[in-house]
């Protein structure tokens, strides 16, 4: 079954966000897609390609990093788009996550990239790479999310989506379904943030 999380009364954390929750062994693949955070529209830049993050796109990569950081896995892998607003993205997840920048990849063919040549990048990850992140833009990756889980996904800008995939082998990815996990929005992680803040005020 498909499943969303949002705050009700009490935040809780889906059991597949929690750190211990691994099992060992098992080579079954996560796939965590996110699209670049909140970019700019600057009057000097006139390339699509090269508009940057803006003021709340540069808040909102730590908050969805810092969430990721306590609460799941680190990715063995990250293939992105090299557009500015999704390279200062995923390097600034990088930085919070305390991943090496030097393993990131970015991939030209994930520039605005179809459902397809989405699905080809995240094949290209190694066997070896259990949990995968991929970064990329819409529409594409509310598309690919749809033929992945069908599930109807509206991603914002640095949504996050974690799918179980149902392989064993990432070049399998086009000829398999999966399992939505968990939907992370930084709306949603500014409101529980914020109703664990006045919690604490209130004791």
């Amino acid at each position: 079954m498909n499943r969303c999380y949002f705050p009700v009364n009490s935040v809780k954390i889906p059991p597949e966000l929690c750190l211990r929750n691994t099992f060992l062994g098992d080579s079954i693949k996560t796939l965590r897609i996110m699209r670049h955070a909140k970019s700019d529209y600057p009057p000097d830049v006139r390339s699509d390609f090269d508009r940057p993050l803006n003021e709340q796109g540069r808040k909102d990569v730590p908050l969805v990093g810092k969430l990721l950081n306590n609460f799941g896995p680190q990715p063995d892998a990250v293939s992105a788009s090299p557009a500015l607003r999704a390279r200062q993205t995923v390097e600034g997840l990088a930085t919070t996550l305390n991943v090496p920048t030097n393993t990131l990849r970015f991939h030209e063919s994930l520039y605005l990239a179809l459902p397809q040549t989405l699905a080809q990048a995240a094949a290209t990850f190694p066997d070896s790479v259990q949990t995968g992140l991929l970064f990329a833009h819409n529409p594409g990756l509310e598309e690919w999310v749809a033929q992945l889980t069908g599930a109807r996904v509206e991603l914002p800008t640095a949504g996050l989506v974690a799918i179980q995939l149902g392989c064993f082998s990432w070049t399998d990815i086009e000829q398999k379904y999966g399992q939505l996990l968990y939907f992370i929005i930084p709306l949603l992680i500014r409101a529980i943030t914020q109703s664990n803040r006045l919690a604490l005020e209130s004791v």
